[in-house]
């Protein structure tokens, strides 16, 4: 194994391993919630410092950002992000999702244009069925709904 694929995979297991931590313990939390306050987490769909250092984790999109990106990033991780530099982040994220997506070729960024011109819940279908090792399904998983709606919409045109 070159020093590539062995990055890739830490940060493969290190999404895994949080994404197995985080999903039952978010359910667990989400089964003992009153119905109004279910509704009011879906009505704030920021992207949340978790979500951020799980994109982080992973190497492609780090590669992705620019300096002011990771910086927004950055700021948002740590808990010291002002509502506009959040949504900056989210908008960054996006971008480096985008690049990686064109990194794959232009029939896999087709592809990604399709499922996204089907809408928001098909392009998770989508990233959903890539296998559970890509790159690309990962930061998508990581992302959020911010980071989702902004990339479909980008893909759209």
């Amino acid at each position: 194994m070159n020093q590539k694929s062995l990055r890739i995979s830490a940060a493969t297991v290190m999404a895994a391993v949080a994404l197995g931590v985080a999903v039952p313990a978010a359910t667990a939390a989400e089964s003992h919630r009153a119905p109004a306050a279910q509704s009011v987490a879906m009505q704030t769909s920021e992207l949340t410092a978790s979500q951020v250092r799980q994109l982080l984790a992973s190497p492609e999109i780090v590669a992705e950002l620019d300096a002011e990106g990771r910086a927004a990033v950055q700021a948002v991780a740590d808990g010291q992000a002002a509502p506009g530099v959040a949504a900056g982040a989210a908008s960054s994220a996006g971008k480096a999702i985008i690049n990686l997506i064109k990194k794959q070729g232009p029939a896999f960024f087709k592809k990604a244009v399709e499922a996204a011109k089907k809408g928001t819940g098909a392009f998770n279908k989508w990233a959903t069925d890539l296998p559970w090792w890509h790159p690309v399904r990962l930061a998508i998983a990581a992302g959020g709904t911010d980071v989702v709606e902004w990339v479909v919409e980008q893909l759209i045109g």
